[in-house]
């Protein structure tokens, strides 16, 4: 038996709580992963909340991204590259019901963790880390093009915006006024967000990409400035996408071979994606109420 976090009804973070469940056993190509950080994402409050239906029965558990110890093999069990996962093999990637002491996962969705990777960061990449991964995929960047950054100082938005610098581009991130300078640390053009936001955008540059990583201002900024919408990419805002015509961000590229790609690219230092909160298991509601309140810059993990 070992502890995980559950709601038995959709609402706040206060329907959340903590219980002891049988530890799940890793079937065919699974593992068994002990968790020791678990990063939490606006999707698990959507689901939370029930503003995204779900067919799980109650009491559900919560959480995907996950970064631990692997305690059982279930048969057949490889990596992405056909490598056969061990016990005791340090892994980051997608569990079901993350937020828990242990988890089941698929291992073909798991990477091996570097080592100089910090576990809390580990923790929280996978999510975030793919879609960004999966914004480049789907409008491609490189020398020779502008991109503007929606939420630059979220977790999908910081991600994305360091893997556009890399490939050539300048980039122009949105953000609040107080994390303004943490963008710029970065290396990136950062303006803040709000009306009059395509006019601070073109002060800098002509922009010829739009990734929005949180709502629909940068996309409204992007129609203004004439983009192409197949030059436009949101990963949230359905609403806009479907009235703009802009691209729903693609799936393809979010597999365990790129977040094994994007984990050694921080573990390097090349991308940097800081934490801004950690939890432990019994602060769980905590955890989710910073996440759904707070503008803080970063990932908010759970560390079991």
């Amino acid at each position: 038996m070992s502890l995980a976090a559950m709601y038995d009804q959709t609402g706040t973070p206060e329907v959340l709580h903590l219980a002891e469940a049988p530890d799940p056993a890793p079937g065919p190509g699974e593992v068994l992963v002990r968790v020791h950080a678990a990063g939490i994402n606006p999707y698990d409050g959507k689901v939370r909340r029930g503003f995204i239906p779900s067919e799980a029965p109650f009491p559900r558990r919560i959480g995907s991204d996950l970064a631990g110890t692997v305690e059982a093999v279930g048969a057949g069990a490889e990596y992405w590259d056909g490598t056969p996962v061990a016990v005791g093999d340090e892994v980051l990637g997608s569990g079901a019901g993350a937020v828990a002491e242990r988890a089941v996962a698929r291992a073909s969705s798991l990477a091996k963790r570097p080592e100089a990777l910090p576990i809390e960061v580990a923790g929280g990449l996978n999510v975030a880390g793919l879609t960004a991964v999966s914004c480049l995929a789907t409008v491609p960047v490189g020398p020779g093009d502008t991109v503007l950054v929606g939420g630059a100082s979220g977790g999908v938005g910081i991600i994305a915006s360091q893997l556009a610098k890399e490939a050539g581009a300048t980039v122009i991130g949105t953000a609040s006024a107080r994390n303004l300078d943490f963008v710029r640390s970065l290396g990136i053009e950062a303006v803040e967000y709000g009306p009059g936001l395509a006019d601070r955008a073109a002060a800098i540059g002509d922009v010829t990409a739009v990734m929005d990583c949180h709502g629909r201002d940068a996309l409204d900024a992007g129609v203004t400035l004439g983009v192409s919408t197949d030059r436009m990419v949101a990963i949230a805002a359905y609403a806009a996408l479907a009235e703009i015509g802009a691209q729903n961000v693609e799936r393809a590229a979010r597999t365990a071979e790129n977040l094994a790609r994007l984990a050694d690219e921080v573990a390097a230092g090349r991308v940097v994606l800081p934490v801004a909160a950690t939890f432990p298991l019994e602060q769980v509601v905590d955890a989710f109420t910073v996440l759904e309140s707070s503008h803080a810059p970063g990932k908010i993990v759970v560390t079991p």
